[in-house]
């Protein structure tokens, strides 16, 4: 064997062959696994004003921020989640809120959260539409799902909305189709008064599915942010198997 090829096998790292074979897998390495993906899915129709707007991100910088999140996150097996959110009304109209972000600690929790309050200080949003589509909102957060950069033991999309649709196809057909890619779909409702029952009933029956699917309540602009944050750390114990008795719907 020449000199310098046997000096080059002494220095090469013992764990040059595993890297080798996690790119062979895709470059699920280090960094490249998540338990679980998510993709907030916000209703930015008419219906949504000013407040409730950032209310919806306020909720979510709050959990981004909040110590039992972190919690969550670190107890899972590879002790890291994948997010994103996006906005949506009807024909077609929809903003990018954050692309894809790797969380594994408080650190990279925060940076989201920085993120995301640019976002709500820039101000000026997409111009969004007077109608809802329910159905819009789900295609378009599977497709934002199909971007993902890293495997997920789940995937799961958040639908965030005030009002059942108005136009477009028929919500449960795009969530069928959804499912059928291995998604799972959760609700976020915000419901006041005579409006709860006749909505939590259409997204339990026309948008969630899958077989950890759960439905959460929000009242108020001001107890938004505390739904947001149940949710987010139930769907991670939800893909643990545990706390089962946990998820029980807020209502």
């Amino acid at each position: 064997m020449p000199w310098f090829l046997a000096l080059l096998l002494c220095v090469l790292p013992l764990s040059a062959p595993i890297a080798l074979a996690d790119d062979a897998n895709g470059g699920a390495g280090d960094g490249g696994q998540v338990d679980v993906a998510i993709v907030v899915s916000y209703d930015r129709s008419e219906s949504i004003d000013r407040a409730e707007a950032n209310a919806q991100i306020q909720g979510l910088i709050y959990t981004l921020r909040h110590k039992r999140f972190h919690m969550a996150v670190s107890s899972g097996y590879f002790r890291r989640i994948a997010l994103s959110a996006i906005a949506w009304s009807s024909f077609n109209r929809h903003e990018l809120i954050m692309p894809w972000m790797q969380i594994s600690n408080p650190k990279d929790a925060r940076m989201a959260a920085i993120w995301l309050e640019k976002f709500r200080d820039r101000g000026d949003v997409a111009p969004y539409g007077t109608q809802t589509d329910v159905a819009h909102g789900i295609k378009l957060a599977t497709e934002q799902m199909h971007t993902l950069p890293w495997w997920a033991s789940k995937k799961v999309i958040n639908m965030v909305g005030d009002g059942v649709s108005n136009i477009g196809r028929i919500a449960s057909i795009a969530r069928d189709e959804t499912l059928a890619a291995g998604i799972t779909i959760n609700g976020l409702v915000m419901a006041r008064g005579k409006a709860v029952r006749p909505l939590s009933a259409y997204y339990r029956r026309e948008v969630i599915g899958g077989p950890t699917a759960f439905l959460q309540l929000s009242h108020s602009n001001e107890d938004f942010a505390e739904a947001m944050l149940r949710k987010m750390t139930l769907e991670m114990v939800r893909l643990r198997g545990q706390g089962a008795r946990e998820a029980r719907e807020e209502g």
